[in-house]
Protein backbone atom coordinates (compact mmCIF):
# COMPACT_ATOMS: atom_id res chain seq x y z
CA UNK A 1 0.00 0.00 0.00
CA UNK A 2 2.74 2.06 0.81
CA UNK A 3 4.66 2.15 -2.48
CA UNK A 4 1.12 2.85 -4.44
CA UNK A 5 0.74 6.05 -2.26
CA UNK A 6 4.84 6.60 -3.20
CA UNK A 7 4.27 6.05 -6.33
CA UNK A 8 1.01 8.31 -6.95
CA UNK A 9 2.56 11.05 -4.77
CA UNK A 10 5.58 11.15 -7.83
CA UNK A 11 3.38 11.15 -10.34
CA UNK A 12 1.67 13.83 -9.00
CA UNK A 13 4.93 15.86 -8.14
CA UNK A 14 5.79 15.70 -12.12
CA UNK A 15 2.49 16.72 -13.47
CA UNK A 16 2.38 19.92 -11.19
CA UNK A 17 6.09 20.47 -11.74
CA UNK A 18 5.55 20.19 -15.61
CA UNK A 19 2.16 22.31 -15.27
CA UNK A 20 3.80 25.24 -13.85
CA UNK A 21 6.95 25.81 -16.27
CA UNK A 22 6.98 26.12 -20.32
CA UNK A 23 9.21 23.31 -22.22
CA UNK A 24 10.56 21.81 -25.08
CA UNK A 25 11.12 19.22 -26.40
CA UNK A 26 13.14 18.08 -30.16
CA UNK A 27 15.85 15.96 -31.96
CA UNK A 28 19.57 16.56 -31.90
CA UNK A 29 21.71 14.64 -34.39
CA UNK A 30 25.15 14.65 -34.49
CA UNK A 31 29.14 12.97 -34.42
CA UNK A 32 30.08 11.53 -31.17
CA UNK A 33 26.89 12.61 -29.57
CA UNK A 34 26.06 12.54 -26.00
CA UNK A 35 27.93 10.08 -23.74
CA UNK A 36 26.94 8.05 -26.27
CA UNK A 37 24.89 8.64 -29.53
CA UNK A 38 24.44 10.14 -32.60
CA UNK A 39 20.32 10.33 -32.52
CA UNK A 40 19.07 12.25 -28.85
CA UNK A 41 15.17 13.29 -27.92
CA UNK A 42 15.83 16.65 -26.11
CA UNK A 43 13.78 18.33 -23.34
CA UNK A 44 14.11 21.77 -22.01
CA UNK A 45 12.40 23.17 -19.04
CA UNK A 46 11.98 26.89 -19.78
CA UNK A 47 11.69 28.28 -16.31
CA UNK A 48 15.19 26.81 -15.63
CA UNK A 49 18.33 26.51 -17.81
CA UNK A 50 18.39 22.71 -17.63
CA UNK A 51 18.63 20.74 -20.85
CA UNK A 52 17.99 17.10 -20.82
CA UNK A 53 18.78 14.43 -23.04
CA UNK A 54 18.08 10.31 -24.30
CA UNK A 55 21.39 9.47 -26.13
CA UNK A 56 21.62 6.26 -28.55
CA UNK A 57 24.10 5.28 -30.63
CA UNK A 58 23.64 2.90 -32.93
CA UNK A 59 27.15 1.79 -35.46
CA UNK A 60 29.68 -0.28 -36.77
CA UNK A 61 30.53 -2.56 -33.58
CA UNK A 62 28.88 -0.54 -31.00
CA UNK A 63 25.47 0.32 -29.52
CA UNK A 64 24.98 2.58 -26.33
CA UNK A 65 22.43 4.26 -24.99
CA UNK A 66 22.88 7.18 -22.26
CA UNK A 67 21.31 9.78 -20.23
CA UNK A 68 22.94 13.63 -20.11
CA UNK A 69 21.52 16.79 -18.26
CA UNK A 70 23.32 20.05 -18.44
CA UNK A 71 22.79 23.47 -16.52
CA UNK A 72 23.30 26.77 -18.98
CA UNK A 73 24.59 29.16 -16.37
CA UNK A 74 25.02 31.52 -19.73
CA UNK A 75 22.87 32.00 -22.45
CA UNK A 76 23.34 35.85 -23.42
CA UNK A 77 22.35 37.59 -26.74
CA UNK A 78 24.83 38.13 -29.57
CA UNK A 79 22.43 39.98 -32.19
CA UNK A 80 18.46 40.05 -32.66
CA UNK A 81 17.20 36.05 -31.72
CA UNK A 82 21.30 34.81 -32.04
CA UNK A 83 22.26 33.53 -28.60
CA UNK A 84 25.65 31.52 -27.40
CA UNK A 85 25.38 29.54 -24.52
CA UNK A 86 27.74 27.78 -22.21
CA UNK A 87 27.24 25.53 -19.38
CA UNK A 88 28.28 22.20 -17.26
CA UNK A 89 26.79 18.85 -16.99
CA UNK A 90 26.44 15.44 -16.41
CA UNK A 91 26.05 11.72 -17.95
CA UNK A 92 25.53 8.35 -17.65
CA UNK A 93 26.31 5.52 -20.18
CA UNK A 94 26.34 1.75 -21.27
CA UNK A 95 28.72 0.89 -24.59
CA UNK A 96 28.47 -2.53 -25.77
CA UNK A 97 30.91 -3.56 -28.19
CA UNK A 98 30.51 -6.27 -30.69
CA UNK A 99 32.74 -9.17 -30.80
CA UNK A 100 34.41 -7.54 -34.28
CA UNK A 101 36.06 -4.78 -32.46
CA UNK A 102 39.09 -5.56 -31.61
CA UNK A 103 40.62 -3.10 -29.27
CA UNK A 104 38.23 -3.28 -26.61
CA UNK A 105 38.88 -6.26 -24.48
CA UNK A 106 35.14 -6.13 -22.47
CA UNK A 107 32.61 -5.85 -24.31
CA UNK A 108 30.51 -3.92 -22.11
CA UNK A 109 31.39 -0.82 -20.83
CA UNK A 110 30.05 1.26 -18.08
CA UNK A 111 30.42 5.04 -17.32
CA UNK A 112 29.93 8.32 -16.41
CA UNK A 113 31.12 11.83 -17.86
CA UNK A 114 30.78 15.36 -17.09
CA UNK A 115 30.31 17.69 -19.74
CA UNK A 116 30.74 21.50 -20.87
CA UNK A 117 28.26 22.14 -23.95
CA UNK A 118 28.96 25.42 -25.66
CA UNK A 119 27.03 26.55 -28.66
CA UNK A 120 24.57 28.83 -30.36
CA UNK A 121 20.77 29.47 -30.25
CA UNK A 122 17.77 31.04 -31.36
CA UNK A 123 14.17 31.32 -29.82
CA UNK A 124 11.58 32.08 -33.27
CA UNK A 125 8.44 32.47 -32.48
CA UNK A 126 6.03 30.47 -34.78
CA UNK A 127 2.24 30.85 -33.65
CA UNK A 128 1.54 29.47 -30.07
CA UNK A 129 4.64 27.64 -30.06
CA UNK A 130 8.41 28.49 -30.04
CA UNK A 131 11.38 26.75 -32.24
CA UNK A 132 14.59 26.58 -30.66
CA UNK A 133 17.71 25.43 -33.77
CA UNK A 134 20.86 25.17 -32.14
CA UNK A 135 24.42 23.80 -32.85
CA UNK A 136 26.80 23.32 -29.80
CA UNK A 137 30.39 21.46 -29.05
CA UNK A 138 30.84 19.34 -25.79
CA UNK A 139 34.22 18.37 -24.73
CA UNK A 140 33.53 16.05 -21.95
CA UNK A 141 35.70 13.44 -20.02
CA UNK A 142 33.83 9.89 -20.18
CA UNK A 143 35.36 7.86 -16.96
CA UNK A 144 34.23 4.52 -17.67
CA UNK A 145 33.72 2.50 -14.25
CA UNK A 146 33.86 -0.94 -15.51
CA UNK A 147 36.11 -1.34 -16.87
CA UNK A 148 38.15 1.31 -14.90
CA UNK A 149 39.75 3.65 -17.49
CA UNK A 150 39.12 7.70 -18.62
CA UNK A 151 38.55 8.73 -22.58
CA UNK A 152 38.14 12.32 -23.65
CA UNK A 153 35.57 12.35 -26.22
CA UNK A 154 34.49 16.13 -28.01
CA UNK A 155 30.86 15.81 -29.89
CA UNK A 156 29.57 18.36 -32.18
CA UNK A 157 25.48 18.61 -32.30
CA UNK A 158 22.50 20.18 -33.98
CA UNK A 159 19.44 20.01 -32.89
CA UNK A 160 15.69 21.89 -33.24
CA UNK A 161 13.41 22.27 -30.06
CA UNK A 162 9.87 23.03 -30.00
CA UNK A 163 8.51 25.43 -27.20
CA UNK A 164 5.30 24.99 -26.20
Amino acid sequence: MNKKILIVAALLMVVCVGGAFAWGIGIQGGWNMGIPGNVAITFKLDQLPLIFAGNFYVGDHLFAVGLTGDYWFLNDNIVGPLNWFIGAGAGISIRIYDDGYEHKKEKTHFGISGRVPVGLNMMLPAGPVEIEPYVQLVPQLWLSIVPFYPDFDLDANIGIRFHF
